[in-house]
């Protein structure tokens, strides 16, 4: 696959109404090769936790059990859309006390974050980025080991690509991208 039919084709996969199951060694790989991303100092600033597909019910519980405490029915829809998934990642960057390298390494994530998904869809997997307002709660971080210096920025759910035709291909604002000095 050439990179700009990747770029072009790939799309948010929001449909989990079914069971599936992705290749966790094509998972690996790709998350090993998206690490070729620019960063500035060679900091690396990511790191990922991947909840593989037979335990993300109980992820699933944990979470809805602080995300969505008493609201039982949105407990029973998260875990529900969670099962069916093929597994998630938990997006980690590397905070950073100074302005420069913070927003560096905010840069070198999202890179990172790019390159990971073309990757997986160029391996079949589908993925769709969340970022929910749980992800900022103290308890949730913990779930996740996320670290003091860390901050959580998604959650990756990892899907097949049987559903990828269904998906809405949007046009791209291509024409306001440049402006003229």
């Amino acid at each position: 696959m050439e990179l700009q039919d990747a770029i072009t084709q790939r799309r948010s996969i929001k449909v989990f109404r079914r069971d599936m199951n992705i290749d966790d060694d094509a998972l690996y790989e790709a998350i090993q090769r998206a690490t070729d991303a620019p960063n500035h100092g060679l900091r690396a600033p990511w790191r990922v936790v991947h909840i593989a597909k037979d335990r993300l019910g109980e992820m699933s519980k944990q979470l809805t059990e602080i995300a969505f405490p008493n609201l039982r029915k949105k407990q029973e829809d998260h875990y529900k859309v969670a099962t069916n998934l093929g597994g998630m990642l938990a997006l980690i960057v590397k905070e950073d006390p100074r302005q420069k390298e913070s927003l560096e390494n905010n840069m070198a994530f999202g890179a990172f974050a790019q390159n990971l998904m073309l990757l997986l869809f160029e391996s079949g997997i589908g993925t769709c980025w969340k970022s929910p307002a749980y992800i900022f709660n103290p308890e949730i971080r913990k779930i996740f080991g996320v670290k003091d210096d860390e901050r959580l920025v998604g959650l990756l759910y990892l899907t097949d690509l049987e559903d990828l035709e269904k998906m809405p291909h949007r046009e791209r604002q291509q024409n306001q991208v440049i402006d003229k000095f």
